[in-house]
């Protein structure tokens, strides 16, 4: 922790660095906050042999949402590479559970999604017409790829579904899946028959784990963004609870629900279930091979 003091103090130019407690939080990051003489800071810590990239996309995923002033999350400040070793500042926010401002969640979450979208109505400059991001990013601990992709379909077929699907069958020796999935890819245009997905900035792990609240507003955290369509960060926050009716009302206020929103969600939630049945094993297998075959059955 001496090291880890120096380093920060030196890349901060600061001269007071206290510990003050250790955080809960990430697959395999070390959390601190700190107390300046420039306020409480919250300093992330990877040595994970993916702790650089992850970081790096948090710190990217952090600058982009900060940017779209829809819904707030900790002001990142700097990324520190040392060695094996990468660290991401950002402000210390006090927050607990969310309780209170679940509609105001809500409501700030559809604000992100249709920020982009109204830039393109626009055509103004700073839109961004393709899917994906400026930096790849990790969803907990495994890397994604988020080469900028035109298609939709496309894009999360092949940069989100198929990588989760070849993993879980090489770690698992589990052959079903990639029976399954050679008979779910053909079908899932047809999930998006009279829909037109256009990108919106993505939270893109936003289960419940990673929102809270202050006293005076929402606030989430640990993003892996990405430019996509606005219903999968809807997905995962029915995975495990802790988003409330208010949430969704607020929400589809603003972004009603379109044609074949149910059948979409299974598809969103496919990811999560892979990408967790990757990370612990256990009872996400089968999970994740149900959706499959419901999916195939009933498209």
């Amino acid at each position: 922790m001496a090291e880890v003091r120096e380093i920060i103090a030196a890349e901060l130019k600061l001269t007071k660095v206290e510990p003050w407690k250790r955080l809960k939080g990430g697959c395999s990051s070390n959390n601190w906050a700190f107390k300046t003489e420039i306020g409480e800071i919250f300093a992330k810590i990877d040595s994970d042999k993916h702790g650089r990239d992850l970081l790096l996309g948090e710190m990217k995923s952090l600058e982009m949402l900060q940017s779209a002033e829809s819904v707030r999350v900790p002001r990142p400040i700097k990324i520190i590479f040392s060695q094996n070793t990468a660290i991401l500042i950002t402000e210390y926010i006090k927050f607990k559970g969310l309780e209170v401002f679940q509609g105001e969640l809500g409501q700030h979450l559809a604000m992100l999604h249709l920020r982009n979208l109204q830039l393109l109505k626009e055509n103004a400059d700073q839109a961004v017409k393709q899917f994906g991001f400026y930096v790849n990013t990790c969803c907990g601990k495994i890397p994604v790829d988020n080469q900028w992709n035109e298609d939709w379909i496309n894009f999360y077929c092949k940069q989100r579904l198929k990588p989760q699907v070849e993993m879980a069958a090489k770690m698992s020796g589990n052959r079903e899946v990639e029976t399954l999935w050679s008979q779910l890819e053909p079908k899932i245009k047809q999930l998006f028959h009279g829909v037109n997905v256009q990108p919106s900035l993505l939270h893109g792990d936003l289960w419940s784990g990673n929102a809270g609240e202050t006293e005076t507003g929402p606030v989430i955290f640990d993003p892996a963004s990405f430019y996509g369509h606005h219903e999968f960060d809807l997905a995962i926050t029915r995975m495990f609870g802790g988003f409330g009716r208010e949430f969704y009302q607020r929400y589809h206020q603003l972004i009603p629900r379109e044609v074949g929103f149910e059948e979409r969600k299974s598809l969103y939630e496919l990811f999560h279930y892979l990408n967790h049945w990757n990370h612990f094993g256990g009872a996400y297998e089968e999970q994740s091979l149900k959706i499959m075959r419901r999916l195939v059955a009933n498209n």
